[in-house]
């Protein structure tokens, strides 16, 4: 069976890099600010631009590392941004996280969560 070349060509070549820098980071931190590299499954460089923007401006900090008790099986949740609300500790209206653990607990279907939040 015959397969395009093009695809062929496409299946071959590495991941594309697209970079995105922050000038207020840059400046305030020089050759000490930190750099991510993530790899995703998006195919267009255009894509991979605006994925770039939104992880620079989630990891621009500053960050801090927070553990929920949620209901329900969640470890699907991990490596993926969620919306945490609870009605303390300044998630009353809501908070954009990154799920970075979960330990599911089968018995009582709850899910310890580790998130990184920006402050």
């Amino acid at each position: 069976m015959p397969v395009d070349a093009g695809l062929v060509d496409w299946l071959k070549t590495g991941a594309k890099f697209e970079a995105s820098t922050d000038a207020g980071i840059a400046a305030a931190w020089g050759a000490d600010a930190a750099e991510t590299e993530i790899v995703s499954p998006l195919a267009l460089l255009a894509d991979a631009a605006a994925e770039a923007v939104r992880q620079e401006a989630f990891l621009k900090g500053p960050l801090v590392i927070d553990r929920h008790v949620v209901r329900g099986l969640k470890a699907y949740l991990v490596g993926r941004p969620a919306t945490i609300t609870i009605d303390r500790l300044g998630y009353d209206a809501g908070v954009d996280v990154f799920v970075i653990g979960a330990e599911e607990r089968d018995g009582v279907e709850l899910t310890n969560l580790t998130v990184l939040r920006r402050l």
